[in-house]
């Protein structure tokens, strides 16, 4: 009897040890280490981008510029709430995992857009204080706007303060990030958006162009490995004056928005905000702030929370005024714009150790159903954009900043265009025990330098050099 009972309590062990192992190797993938230059998602990309290089938008001619905003601070009211005027009973604030319920107000937060025309072709740049732009809130504009304007006509960019709007991006990763996803609050900020956009499209009048950068590094650091890492340095800059006198400046810097921590419970724009404000008391009608090279780089200032954020925004806003006031403004403008979808790698999401990462379907389940992935690049006279969907690291953006300078021009590398791939940092940094690429790197080893080809090869085709 003993011996048959044994013999049972063998096959059911050996049961579970053969389900865990199959569970196992479900679960699991070894991490994909192929060449991405031999893959069909990069000759997939190569011939969508060769493609929308035929059909890039080119203008020449006088400038038209509207400049736009409106508040987006949502209302929080205990009775019952109306989603069409910005009231929820709650809405938890997007960025930080362990991130609180909004209960107040701090400073308020916006969303602006410039609308550009140059004969007759139009660009929109938008922008807001969020952590980023939920790709559903994109796809309902675009969806309200249909017949009015493009998606590729549209440009977003995101201030990435972690105290604003969450419960807008699906799935296990958006709910971690920013709480239940909330379709009321998306389609609100759709709304918002749209009417946001047709304003400044109404506002166009002839304007004049400059663009420029000033170097700040005692207000920016290499996060991943301190003072020895490559940093992005620069604080870009866009201006725009309307005959009327009015002005519009555009900054965008590579420091996280990250000032304001975990324990805030109130909405805030973190140091963008008071970059923002500051240049707004200080002779600009309108003052807009995008991410730039923020996946690897983080703030430095003096003092603590709302003190610190006012200290770096109000120092970058000052060092703003003074480049500002030496760049020389054209009516003249050349416009290039140039809108593709490229193709990913497989997800090899969650690290499980130096050679295992979560497999690609069970990866699926976790992220939100990704869209065609959109890149997009403009150049205004000297000026080259390259708006992406996702956090591209200072390091890796310097390569192709110095290359474009060393040809004459500006350039803005800004993240957060309406869909969101995780951290980009240099495949140098991938097994290093961090953050952003043990986390947050997505897509593999390789993702890094596939992107930054894409980059390039944008960047060569909008100037027609070769960097």
């Amino acid at each position: 009897m003993m011996l048959k009972w044994l013999k049972i309590l063998a096959k059911i062990f050996g049961a579970l040890i053969l389900l865990l192992i199959l569970l196992f190797f479900f679960a699991t993938s070894t991490i994909d280490t192929s060449p991405y230059f031999e893959t069909q998602y990069y000759r997939n990309t190569i011939q969508n981008i060769e493609e929308a290089v035929k059909n890039k938008t080119e203008a020449e001619g006088s400038l038209l510029a509207g400049f736009a905003r409106t508040n987006i601070t949502p209302k929080i009211v205990s009775g019952t709430p109306d989603p069409n005027k910005g009231e929820f009973n709650s809405i938890k604030m997007a960025g930080y995992g362990s991130g609180k319920i909004a209960t107040g107000v701090h400073d308020s937060i916006f969303a602006k857009a410039i609308a550009i025309d140059v004969n007759n072709e139009s660009i929109i740049l938008i922008n807001a204080d969020l952590v980023a732009i939920p790709e559903d809130v994109v796809l309902k504009v675009t969806e309200i706007l249909k017949g009015k304007i493009s998606r590729k006509q549209l440009f977003f960019g995101a201030t990435h303060t972690h105290s604003s709007i969450g419960n807008c991006m699906p799935g296990y990763v958006g709910k971690s990030f920013g709480g239940e996803y909330q379709p009321e609050v998306v389609a609100w900020l759709a709304q918002k958006f749209s009417d946001l956009i047709l304003k400044a499209l109404a506002d166009k009048q002839p304007a004049q162009f400059s663009s420029g950068y000033i170097k700040v590094p005692h207000l920016v650091r290499n996060r991943i490995i301190g003072e020895s890492g490559r940093l992005n340095d620069k604080l870009d800059l866009l201006s725009f004056i309307q005959e009327n006198g009015r002005r519009a400046s555009i900054g965008v810097f590579s420091a996280h928005a990250t000032v304001i921590g975990t324990d805030n419970e109130q909405y805030t724009g973190d140091y963008p905000g008071y970059f923002q404000r500051h240049m707004e008391e200080n002779g600009v009608d309108l003052a807009m702030f995008f991410a730039g090279t923020v996946g690897s780089h983080s703030n430095k200032g003096i003092g603590e929370k709302f003190v610190k954020a006012k200290y770096i925004g109000e120092t970058l806003a000052d060092s703003a005024q003074v480049a500002l006031n030496k760049m020389e403004h054209s009516g003249n403008m050349e416009l290039t714009a140039i809108s593709s979808e490229i193709e990913i790698p497989k997800l090899q999401f969650l690290y499980i150790s130096d050679r295992l990462r979560l497999s690609p379907y069970l990866g699926r389940k976790l992220m939100p159903e990704m869209n065609p992935v959109h890149v997009q690049g403009l150049k205004l006279n000297k000026l080259v954009w390259l708006a992406l969907p996702y956090e591209l690291s200072g390091e890796y953006g310097l390569d192709l900043k110095n290359a474009l300078e060393l040809q004459g021009y500006n350039s803005v590398l800004s993240s957060f265009n309406g869909q969101y791939l995780g951290y980009i940092v240099p495949q140098k940094y991938y097994y290093y025990d961090t953050y952003e690429a043990r986390l947050m790197g997505w897509y593999g080893p390789s993702m890094g330098d596939y992107l930054m080809e894409l980059n390039f090869k944008m960047a060569n085709e909008l100037t027609h050099t070769k960097l």
